[in-house]
């Protein structure tokens, strides 16, 4: 990325991204990130579905480039923003995976979920009311209740974590998701189960000295 003089680096743990002006050129790690991206990218594109328009693919050099959205990461607005608008954002959010999740399924036959599915995913601009999904590389086959499992303890765990304002949107969350009857709840709260466990041990390995917020502070979902 030497060539693009001027370019600011973006946050990202496994590629190389880039803003130059008014474009995003994301270079992939490796082959198969770059694949599902770019082909779920071609679904989405065909959908009303938001996401920053793509406008190139290298095949060769594994590079997307994207047009830049003047937006802010929902982590940044989650825990200061009114309660009211933070949960019209999470509403949002659902809205767009649940939407993600149907094209999907009419489009390929399968169920295709996110795998990557946490705040940091998504922009939303507050004068448009707008949301963005960003990043697909990590989509694959597999239940949905998976993904709004890993989204649910995301939540919780951003630092800071288990505030009020956390406590809140987590307990939101499981309301909105509870609407669909195809739901399997049960299911559900073991992923929950399974992706804390995840999320602690990774934290642990990378700091020893870590306390953890306790597991029982989240909330059981009885069916």
């Amino acid at each position: 990325m030497n060539e693009y003089k001027g370019a600011k680096r973006l946050p990202s743990k496994k590629n190389d991204v880039y803003r130059y002006g008014d474009v995003v050129i994301k270079k992939f790690s490796d082959a198969e990130r770059f694949r599902m991206e770019t082909e779920i990218g071609s679904l989405l594109e065909k959908s009303d579905i938001l996401t920053p328009p793509r406008l190139s693919v290298n095949q060769t050099a594994y590079i997307n480039v994207y047009r830049f959205i003047e937006a802010i990461p929902v982590v940044d607005l989650i825990e200061d923003s009114e309660l009211q608008l933070a949960e019209e954002i999470v509403h949002k959010i659902y809205l767009w995976v649940m939407d993600f999740y149907a094209l999907t399924r009419e489009m390929t036959g399968q169920q295709y979920i996110l795998g990557d599915v946490h705040l940091r995913n998504f922009l939303y601009q507050p004068d448009s009311q707008k949301l963005y999904g960003i990043d697909f590389e990590e989509c694959r086959q597999g239940r949905i209740e998976s993904d709004l499992a890993r989204f649910y303890v995301f939540l919780l765990h951003y630092d800071p974590a288990f505030t009020p304002r956390k406590k809140a949107l987590g307990a939101f969350w499981l309301d909105i998701i509870q609407a669909p009857s195809t739901l399997d709840i049960n299911f559900f709260q073991q992923e929950v189960e399974r992706e804390t466990a995840e999320l602690l041990a990774r934290r642990q390995h990378r700091n020893s000295s870590l306390i953890s917020p306790p597991v029982r502070e989240q909330r059981n979902i009885n069916p």
